[in-house]
């Protein structure tokens, strides 16, 4: 597997696993579209580690994505869910209770992954 040519020195990190298992994002729209799956790197927001900024937040429960997106209405109000594996690139828990970085493999299409499986009201 391969990862994008323009990340950092170490990235994804060596403590990093294969890709396993499902995973919650907050995305804004139904059915999720490629924007929803763009990491700050690509967007060029340069605030903190370059190497998280790579990966994209992912929640191992549904419950928690849930309470991200009250906590922080600008990521959206709709959650989706992927099951993962070893070809779509590594994962990492960064964060309680369930906050996961997954560094996407190049050429994995992200949005296709995941399918809207609820809306936060």
């Amino acid at each position: 597997m391969s990862f994008p040519a323009d990340w950092p020195q170490g990235c994804p990190p060596d403590d990093a696993e294969d890709a396993h298992g499902e995973v919650f994002r907050v995305v804004k729209t139904d059915p999720p579209a490629a924007a929803d799956f763009l990491s700050y790197h690509e967007m060029g927001i340069t605030r903190g580690d370059p190497i998280r900024r790579c990966g994209l937040s992912v929640f191992r429960v549904r419950a928690d994505a849930e309470h991200a997106s009250r906590a922080f209405p600008n990521l959206g109000n709709v959650i989706a869910r992927a099951v993962l594996a070893p070809e779509h690139g590594k994962v990492k828990q960064t964060g309680r209770p369930s906050h996961t970085t997954w560094w996407p493999a190049e050429g994995v299409d992200r949005a296709a992954l995941f399918t809207v499986v609820g809306v936060v009201t």
